[in-house]
């Protein structure tokens, strides 16, 4: 049993800890409109600097978090939708292939957490042993 409990918690400290910002309905509105408009820069032939330009946020930390996001998005619409390499999706941007594959690695990371998150609330932990009539 203490062999269980100490697995979990090791689990559990393996798993990277994310909190995702619950916005505010201005905060809200605020993140559509600079998605909005760093899309609109993007089609436009933009790199990916001169479309975070494009849209100042007086709030730096939200802005933050919606230049990350952004990314995210882009790099799932080209190479998850679109089967684009992650190399072209850097040149395209004009960035770093070292930010695409830790924006890449940190989404996949992201999605696991939130899956097995998921997963525990509808199923309950499935470490623990099961009630069975054996």
């Amino acid at each position: 049993m203490k062999k269980r409990v100490k697995e979990k918690k090791a689990k559990q400290a393996a798993m990277p800890d994310f909190d995702f910002k619950e916005f505010t309905d201005e905060e809200n509105k605020i993140y559509e409109d600079a998605v909005n408009a760093f899309r609109e820069a993007i089609a436009a032939g933009k790199t990916l600097r001169q479309a975070y330009d494009s849209f100042s946020v007086a709030d730096k930390e939200l802005q933050a978090i919606i230049q990350v996001d952004f990314l995210k998005i882009l790099i799932a619409e080209r190479h998850f939708s679109l089967q684009q390499p992650l190399e072209e999706v850097a040149k395209a941007l004009d960035i770093s292939m070292d930010l695409v594959k830790d924006t890449y690695k940190r989404m996949l990371q992201e999605a696991g957490v939130t899956a097995a998150n998921q997963f525990g609330r509808e199923f309950g932990d499935l470490s623990a042993p099961a009630n069975t009539n054996d």
